[in-house]
């Protein structure tokens, strides 16, 4: 293998950015990855509420201004829909989208989680923290398991918010052996635990003001509006937090789960299992 910066000029094209907006306000994103000519993505980022609009975005160069897209609506997003798994499943989605087909973008070779072991190097790529740029982590595997019948891969690398769906590449071969599919910190229970609290206050709240809580504020604001204002903030700021938070703990979902779902190679017949 070439330097790590190498390979992230070979492979940055096949890297896709999901974006969904409505009414000019971003929603939400995540990441995908190009293999045999299909989106491969998480089925949690597949999924979106509403009818967004789409947009499906990549780098091919370096600099920043290289930012090439596509766009379409929602439903035409899921028409693309070929095969999946939900979320609390193997988490995965392929799409078949005509207009990243017909662009010459990277495409990933992938290959069984069994060729890896606990130790080895990996690189995941994608556009954590809803960036529009590129961004690569470097992490080792940490453990394997299995949990409801699914391949786990523990990270030691840093994995934050929008990563979801991306590759997890392991740099000795440069193949894909997993979807990046979420983060875990080691206060995820903490927050659960304060969000939990923060949200019985606004509802315990709401129901001593009764109708007063949901009429326009007076001229001059009363305890309970201030005490109401002030948790609802207390709680929009834990999810931040939690959102921010990392202490490079990640999960990926082996790409084993997929392998049967995807057409054979087209150039030369090799096999995705090595």
């Amino acid at each position: 293998m070439n330097s790590i910066a190498d390979l992230v000029d070979e492979v940055r094209s096949g890297v896709i950015h999901i974006e969904y907006s409505g009414d000019d306000v971003r929603l939400g994103s995540g990441t995908g990855f190009m293999c045999r000519n299909l989106l491969v993505t998480n089925n949690h980022v597949y999924q979106a509420r509403g009818n967004p609009s789409v947009k499906l975005a990549w780098q091919p160069k370096s600099d920043t201004s290289s930012r090439e897209e596509v766009e379409m609506s929602y439903e035409a997003f899921k028409s693309c829909f070929q095969s999946g798994s939900p979320e609390n499943d193997a988490d995965f989605a392929i799409l078949n989208v005509p207009q990243l087909a017909a662009k010459a973008l990277y495409q990933f070779e992938v290959a069984s989680r069994a060729c890896s072991r606990i130790g080895d190097e990996i690189a995941l790529l994608g556009f954590p923290f809803e960036q529009r740029h590129l961004a690569c982590h470097m992490g080792r595997i940490s453990s394997f398991y299995t949990q409801n019948g699914v391949e786990v891969i523990q990270l030691d690398a840093s994995v934050n918010p929008s990563n979801s769906g991306g590759p997890l590449i392991d740099l000795a071969s440069g193949r894909v052996i997993g979807i990046v599919t979420r983060k875990l910190t080691g206060l995820t229970r903490a927050f659960d635990e304060l969000e939990r609290i923060l949200k019985e206050n606004v509802s315990h709240i709401n129901a001593l003001m009764g109708p007063e809580a949901r009429e326009p504020r007076p001229p001059g604001i009363s305890l309970g509006h201030a005490t109401l204002d002030s948790q609802k903030q207390l709680l929009q700021l834990a999810k931040e937090i939690r959102r921010s938070a990392n202490v490079g703990i990640g999960y990926a979902f082996a790409i084993d789960h997929l392998l049967m779902d995807l057409p054979e190679a087209q150039d030369d017949g090799r096999p995705y299992i090595e």
